[in-house]
């Protein structure tokens, strides 16, 4: 099966098992903060394309800046957000964004527009991460947001680079499966 049918059909058999918690989580980020439901954010994508990338909004309408690093107890996080965010329930609109085709269930995360740019610039080899379409879980998902931090953009970048390199339909499964264990935990990606 290629990748963009496995993409396809996973991503569409998730909205459906997901389609309960949609208006759940809409009316709880509504009750309890004002702005819209859905975050949205322009990423780069395939081929340096950039895309709309939907997100359940987790922070405080308009406080939200680009490049922002987003910390534990930051009080821009509103109160559903903040279980959101440790469910990894926010991502679940970017379902959308594969079957729209502008990202995989599996591959590199799509970074901020800003970021992107100035990673392209001063990490070489970064815009080889625009060789795939951009993932809503990856390779350096599934080891948490911790070693995430402390690796930096450069250890990220091997992550993704090795990937890329080796990407098939039994190594997404794995990563599929590493991803569902790691939220499970209650760990970070």
């Amino acid at each position: 099966m290629g990748k963009k049918l496995f993409d396809f059909l996973g991503a569409l058999a998730l909205l459906v098992l997901a389609a309960p918690l949609f208006p759940l989580i809409a009316a709880w980020i509504k009750a309890t903060s004002s702005g819209p439901v859905i975050f949205r954010q322009i990423r780069l994508g395939y081929h340096g394309m950039p895309f709309t990338m939907l997100k359940f909004r987790t922070l405080k309408d308009k406080t939200g800046r680009p490049m922002d690093r987003i910390l534990q107890g930051d009080s821009r996080v509103t109160a559903p957000g903040r279980f959101l965010r440790k469910t990894h329930l926010d991502e679940l609109p970017q379902l959308i964004n594969v079957l729209l085709g502008e990202m995989s269930l599996v591959g590199p995360r799509p970074f901020e527009l800003k970021l992107s740019e100035k990673c392209i610039q001063e990490i070489p080899l970064f815009a080889r991460r625009l060789d795939v379409l951009p993932g809503i879980t990856g390779l350096s998902q599934i080891y948490g947001r911790e070693r995430h931090i402390k690796w930096g953009f450069r250890g990220v970048l091997r992550l993704d680079l090795f990937y890329i390199d080796r990407h098939c339909t039994l190594f997404d499964l794995y990563i599929l499966f590493r991803t569902t264990e790691t939220v499970l935990r209650g760990k970070g990606i």
